[in-house]
């Protein structure tokens, strides 16, 4: 299935998820820049089903808890989401492929950030799925990007095409995962990749794509 599909069953889901419509799950990243100096990464997910939505904060962050779309325009894609944690966050997004990403504000705790969520699966229905303890959130599964890496290009970016290969200025070298085609040129741009549950996923600051990468060094 292309990347149009999978928005497609991105937007739909969004809208009609209240209509017993089957469920789909969504991977991604969750950065607070409420200090800009020390941003906090964590791995985000969320879970649209019907009649409610759920989101899961993996620390260091938190606001697990069910949410529910308040707002979406199909012709351009934005959506809002507002999770009752706690604490309540408003997440303020744009749906573009398989990307839904955007920002999030806690009014409570004078806390924002920027979050970036990717088609993950469709998951097969589970009548009575176990609930976690209360007050537990699972931990994610280690890999190579997690918990999440941030670092930056070294020297010139110019997107990917095929199996571009990215040096980063941390030493790690990261190759293209998936075939996929975008330019867009930037010097030394910020960087981060987090992990999915397809693989590791590098979002390049400035560019409203993702792509799929495996680390080589």
């Amino acid at each position: 299935m292309n990347v149009h599909r999978w928005g497609a069953l991105l937007v739909f889901t969004v809208v009609c998820y209240a209509q017993q419509t089957e469920s789909a799950h969504f991977s991604g990243i969750a950065i607070n820049t409420t200090n800009p100096d020390k941003p906090v990464a964590a791995q985000l997910e969320l879970s649209l089903g019907s009649p409610r939505c759920t989101f899961t904060v993996y620390p260091p962050l938190s606001g697990s808890g069910p949410c529910k779309v308040s707002a979406h325009e199909s012709s351009t894609g934005k959506t809002v989401i507002v999770s009752d944690g706690p604490p309540v966050i408003v997440w303020t997004g744009t749906i573009k492929g398989n990307l839904f990403s955007g920002t999030y504000d806690i009014a409570s705790l004078q806390q924002k950030g920027s979050f970036y969520l990717a088609f993950a699966r469709t998951p097969p229905a589970q009548p009575n799925p176990p609930a976690p303890p209360a007050g537990r959130i699972p931990n994610p599964p280690r890999s190579s990007c997690s918990p999440a890496i941030e670092s930056s290009i070294d020297g010139d970016f110019e997107g990917w095409s095929g199996s571009t290969i990215f040096k980063l200025e941390n030493g790690q070298i990261w190759q293209q995962a998936e075939y996929d085609y975008d330019y867009e040129y930037d010097f030394d741009p910020d960087v981060t990749i987090y992990q999915t549950a397809s693989g590791c996923r590098m979002k390049v600051e400035g560019d409203d794509e993702t792509i799929l990468v495996k680390r080589l060094k």
